[in-house]
């Protein structure tokens, strides 16, 4: 047992190189699986806990009118609800500074802080809101520039600054940070709203059912709905909850999947260059099988004795993977939870993330190593001891080796660099392919990112507007169209009337059968709405009642094109209207959008000649020039007593949406970068193995006359050209499955990109390869240009 012990440890001592690559390539892979496990388990857990903890409402529903405190008790005497809680919303302009710009923000206001019901809102700091006092979602305060608890904010009170103390800062678990907060999120008492706002009655109501089921909700809701119709009151939108799982579990779930699967793939490819280096190490070491053999030794124990060397390639791994694992996990928790306005946990080394490092980590080495040592071993005492080289790498016999020799007119290095690549063809290929996958998926990530970024581009290109504005009350159109096109900056302007109402499939009844959706209405003669669609046809001049559905919404209602829906317009009555084409858009709430023509739902709503949301077109195309107009437009109407509520930019629009998706595809390079690396290290551990193998031809050549320099080039031009080479395989595999991945990844997270294949990718990556290919094979290198000549011919 002790020769054997220090066999090993000679082994794995004397080519410390060689071992501290292996161990680097299986702990980076057993690193991204414990990073990614952990991640996932901890996300999910601190999601649910987190959606317990705060008592979420089975339904959520959003008024179109306001409800007092004795509609609320009514509703909570209903034997469908078992408790209700009214809460009012409200959007107004403030600013930090009374130098600064207004903008947007939310106003919220509870009855009673200290005794809420359900979807709780914690206390983070300072003090809940007062009868002088808000407080702020805590994740607000930086990204929007609010000042420190006991500063002074202002909120536009009858066109002019009203100063507030801001007390404290809170945590609304229904609140989101940026990118995909949108504005500033304040609480107020309901005094203090009707101080800022004028309204003290509920715009949304909240309860809880006995028991929750998804159909349960919805009949609850239905019951809900029909008494609060007949109090006048209409419902704009209806969002149930499950009280045991986060309403963003699914979305996670799916973006843990396809980095877990990434996680994985690193792993098997770091196996790679464990069976590179067993295969090298056996084949090296023929002649001491044969000896061992000669003197005893069976196949079985020989075996047991190369397997106890990759076993401690494994410890030595797991003993840096687990820790950083757990830390990168942790950290990577963190990041996500923030995001999603989720507390997190302290830290800790999960059993699940664990146990499952020590499966992969000891496994899927000892499996990949099982192939090369065995066959190995198998080798007869005669054909092992006749064996006095290194491997029967030799070149000239092959195909590729044929090919490669009518190629004249090489500098003499750079010939031999390029026949050397090529002497061991499996320990190439196998090299090859972690490089190979890595700047595919790399290259299909870019495109990911630029499918997703010109999807967004083309989404809001298709809209036409520069800049929106919406008026509190709706404007003549022929009055307010001319005024904005006079206006400095403004190439074009349109009317559209924005409105909220329901939907339905025609005869569908009961719970669940009503679904919320956005009407766009647009001039019949638009100039700048020309969307991208994916169904049917866009709307023509002598349309009626025909519009254009959003294909989540018709998906969700199965509905599609040439089909009849039926729209609930409150007041108006219902009306029948025709699917002509199909459209993506993220705008609404979850993609529930519709656009028709405006004179025809004028007519159904009696507001002919009316609108309320003006897109506007801009003459410089520029963030500068869209925030000039919207600053133009709000003191122009100022000035003339018309009331604007809202406005926006398209740019703005575009780079928080591009800022949202840019979240996953960052992830998503994360974990290719840790695949690059694990082929950076199969490379440098395959041009180690190549030096170790070639010894006695380095000594010639340095016999001969061969410089350092001369000896560098050579094994530099080999790692130079596999990466080259890897990257001319990656470039096909990458256009061929980009498309693939994209419309994969987009189902995942319920965006259907339009496929762009980004060049881009490919040349930063023949960039990324050529550095990473110089850098793996420098160490190398600098060790063949150390080999003395007596040293290389000297007989081991």
């Amino acid at each position: 047992m002790g020769v054997a012990f220090r066999k090993v440890w000679r082994d794995l001592w004397k080519n410390k190189g060689r071992t501290v690559l292996v161990v680097l390539s299986i702990g980076v892979g057993v690193l991204a699986v414990g990073m990614i496990i952990a991640s996932n388990a901890l996300i999910s857990r601190q999601m649910t806990l987190s959606q317990k903890a705060s008592r979420p409402s089975n339904v959520i529903m959003y008024l179109a009118g306001l409800i007092d405190d004795d509609t609320v008790a009514s509703i909570a005497r209903l034997p469908e609800v078992v408790d209700a809680q009214g809460v009012v919303s409200y959007d107004i302009r403030w600013k930090p500074t009374l130098d600064a710009e207004w903008k947007q923000s939310t106003l919220i206001a509870l009855d009673d802080y200290t005794h809420q019901q359900f979807d709780l809102v914690e206390l983070r700091s300072g003090a809940w809101p007062g009868s002088d006092s808000v407080a702020i979602e805590f994740n607000h305060v930086t990204p929007y520039n609010a000042p420190a608890v006991g500063g002074t904010i202002y909120f536009e009170v009858n066109n002019r600054p009203k100063a507030v103390t801001l007390g404290g800062t809170v945590r609304d678990p229904q609140q989101f940070p940026p990118p995909f907060a949108q504005q500033p999120a304040f609480y107020a008492t309901r005094d203090m709203m009707v101080l800022l706002g004028g309204y003290r009655d509920y715009s949304q109501l909240k309860f809880t059912i006995p028991e929750y089921t998804k159909q349960n909700a919805d009949t609850a809701a239905d019951v809900v709905e029909k008494r609060l119709n007949k109090l006048g009151v209409s419902v704009g939108f209806i969002q149930t909850q499950d009280p045991n799982r986060h309403f963003l579990q699914d979305m996670m779930d799916g973006v843990g999947m396809v980095l877990g699967v990434m996680a994985f793939l690193s792993l098997l490819l770091s196996a790679i260059l464990v069976i590179n280096t067993m295969n090298a190490l056996v084949a090296q070491q023929i002649p001491q099988i044969g000896i061992m053999k000669t003197v005893g030794g069976l196949s079985r124990q020989i075996a047991q004795l190369y397997l106890a060397g990759v076993s401690v390639y494994c410890f030595l791994s797991l003993a840096l993977a687990v820790p950083v694992g757990a830390l990168g996990g942790d950290a990577l928790a963190r990041w996500m939870l923030a995001l999603l306005n989720v507390p997190t946990s302290p830290f800790e080394v999960l059993q699940i993330a664990l146990i499952a490092q020590i499966a992969t980590g000891l496994l899927i080495p000892l499996l990949a190593a099982l192939w090369p040592v065995m066959q190995g071993v198998a080798v007869s005492v005669r054909q092992a001891i006749s064996a006095y080289g290194v491997g029967t790498g030799r070149y000239g016999g092959g195909r590729i080796d044929r090919i490669l020799s009518q190629v004249q007119g090489l500098p003499r290095m750079t010939a031999l660099a390029l026949r050397n690549t090529f002497r061991r063809i499996g320990r190439v290929a196998l090299t090859e392919i972690t490089l190979i996958v890595a700047g595919a998926i790399f290259m299909m990530v870019v495109s990911t990112h630029y499918s997703f970024n010109k999807t967004i581009e083309q989404l809001f290109a298709g809209f036409g507007f520069d800049v929106l504005v919406g008026f509190e009350q709706p404007q003549r159109v022929d009055e307010v169209a001319p005024l904005m096109e006079s206006r400095p900056g403004v190439e074009h302007a349109e009317m559209w009337m924005w409105r909220t109402a329901k939907a339905k499939v025609p005869g569908a009844e009961g719970p669940g059968a009503d679904h919320e959706i956005f009407l766009r209405a647009i001039p019949r003669d638009s100039e700048l709405f020309s969307p991208e669609l994916t169904g049917g046809r866009n709307l023509v001049a002598n349309d009626g009642h025909a519009l254009l559905l959003n294909q989540k919404l018709a998906r969700k209602m199965g509905l599609g094109v040439g089909d009849r829906i039926e729209i609930d317009l409150g007041d108006a009555g219902e009306t029948d209207w025709t699917i002509v084409g199909l459209i993506f858009d993220l705008g609404g709430r979850d993609q529930n959008t519709a656009y028709l023509h405006r004179d025809t739902l004028a007519e159904e709503l009696n507001q002919v000649g009316r609108a309320s949301v003006a897109e506007i077109k801009v003459s410089v195309p520029t963030l500068a020039a869209q925030e000039a107009v919207e600053k133009d437009m709000r003191d122009y109407f100022k000035s003339r007593g018309v009331t604007v509520s809202w406005t926006d930019t398209a740019i703005r629009n575009t780079e928080q949406a591009n800022a949202q998706f840019s979240i996953l595809t960052t992830l998503l390079l994360v974990m290719t970068f840790l695949i690059a690396i694990v082929g950076s290290m199969g490379l440098s551990g395959t041009l180690s193995i190549n030096v170790l193998e070639r010894r006695r031809e380095i000594g010639v050549m340095r016999a001969v006359g061969a410089s350092s320099f001369d000896v560098a080039m050579i094994f530099m031009g080999e790692g130079l050209l596999l990466g080259v080479l890897s990257w001319v395989q990656a470039l096909p595999i990458s256009l061929l499955a980009s498309r693939y991945f994209v419309e994969t990844l987009g189902e995942v997270i319920d965006f259907p990109a339009v496929y762009h294949y980004s060049t881009t990718g490919v040349w930063v990556w023949l960039a990324i390869v050529v550095a990473l290919s110089l850098l793996a094979s420098w160490l190398p290198a600098r060790r063949a240009t150390q080999i003395s000549v007596r040293e290389s011919l000297a007989y081991e």
